[in-house]
């Protein structure tokens, strides 16, 4: 089982086999509910057989299809770490899990593809950034993502303020009985406050520890985000020379804040960075509103997606239009209704395939975000 990435997610929309079933199942983690998703998961499951059989696919098949799918019914440690929502892409080769750290709708999806729709809403999502936790002892980075983190160790961090106020003090003393001292170094006079003291140590105990950051995060185009108590912040920020550090922090002191909580805030803080291709789509998408490039009916974006014509496309979450495309000759069939028929295709789905594929940019929106009130809009790269 493992968290969602761009890898994955690759990796799914290339794979073309029936079935291709697809499994979103939300999860509860706590209470008596948790023990809710292995019941609703067999009863996809025995629908999901059904259908098949319906189609003509034997019962050993079909047996041998779903083995490791029933292996997880009775896992009790499966169910115990899960994360949001889970997702399952099952067929005759390979079964992929994927925790997922928001809430999906339950469905499940056979076709000839997996799909891959409701972890759009992720790719925004898939980047990682640097935190730093910021103390006066034991500073740590670490590497995280929407919903994991790994520590990076680094050589020549200092271990706490302690330890380079000790320093300073040996240097000090040998620069005391040596009768003169380094062009640069600090001497305190009598006149100066303890609390000016205090955080002139602090600023050099920062300053080493941004220095090691630097040589380190030279090439890492990832933004950097600060976890401290909320003091220690403008202190950093006055010595830092980090090109990507974000503004605002995680507030707390970050070995004693939750897992959950430090992901979640983390997220907050380094969102604009990733947040960025969205904000130049929409507004060039504002910028082209009533002309021929956006289009906002599925019968004209899908054959734009398949002609290679889309360069960006919104998508409303949640938006569904259910139908029958045929690429070769691009015939398009809309369902009467929002509950497809065996052999029915998701078509923002397809759309969505298609534009990725050809190197164009996917974007899952909420409604309040979407250019104007519609399920979808495309801009395309010519008119």
């Amino acid at each position: 089982m493992i968290s969602f990435s761009k890898d994955q997610f690759n990796q799914l929309q290339k794979i073309r086999q029936f079935p291709c079933i697809s499994f979103y199942l939300p999860i509860q983690r706590e209470g008596l509910e948790i023990r809710q998703g292995p019941i609703r998961l067999k009863k996809m499951v025995k629908a999901t057989e059904d259908a098949l059989h319906e189609k003509g696919l034997r019962t050993p098949q079909i047996e041998k299809l779903f083995k490791p799918v029933r292996e997880l019914f009775d896992d009790a440690l499966f169910w115990s770490y899960q994360d949001e929502s889970l997702a399952l892409f099952l067929n005759e080769a390979d079964l992929k899990i994927i925790r997922l750290p928001v809430a999906v709708d339950e469905s499940v999806t056979i076709a000839d593809r997996f799909m891959i729709r409701p972890l759009l809403f992720l790719l925004g999502r898939a980047g990682y950034y640097n935190m730093l936790w910021l103390s006066l002892s034991d500073p740590r980075l670490f590497r995280c993502t929407f919903q994991d983190m790994d520590e990076i160790k680094l050589a020549g961090l200092p271990e706490s303020l302690k330890s380079v106020v000790e320093t300073y003090s040996v240097q000090k003393t040998l620069q005391h009985h040596s009768g003169s001292a380094p062009a640069g170094s600090s001497v305190y006079g009598s006149s100066e406050s303890v609390r000016d003291m205090e955080k002139g140590r602090i600023e050099e105990y920062f300053r080493q520890i941004d220095n090691v950051l630097r040589k380190k995060l030279t090439d890492d185009p990832a933004p950097v985000v600060l976890a401290c108590v909320d003091y220690l912040d403008p202190i950093y920020r006055g010595v830092s020379r980090l090109p990507r550090l974000m503004a605002g922090h995680v507030s707390g002191a970050a070995d004693t804040l939750k897992r959950e909580v430090l992901l979640r805030s983390g997220w907050e803080v380094a969102r604009p960075a990733f947040d960025e291709n969205k904000t130049v789509a929409l507004a060039t998408c504002q910028s082209l509103l009533g002309t021929p490039r956006v289009i906002e009916d599925i019968r004209l974006i899908l054959p734009a997606a398949q002609h290679r014509q889309i360069d960006t496309l919104f998508i409303r979450r949640g938006a569904q239009a259910f139908g029958k495309s045929d690429l070769a000759t691009g015939r398009l069939i809309l369902a009467e209704e929002d509950h497809p028929e065996f052999g029915e295709e998701e078509l923002y789905d397809q759309a969505a395939m298609q534009t990725l594929q050809h190197g164009g940019q996917v974007f899952t929106l909420e409604a309040g975000e979407m250019p104007e009130q519609s399920e979808a809009m495309a801009i395309l790269r010519y008119e």
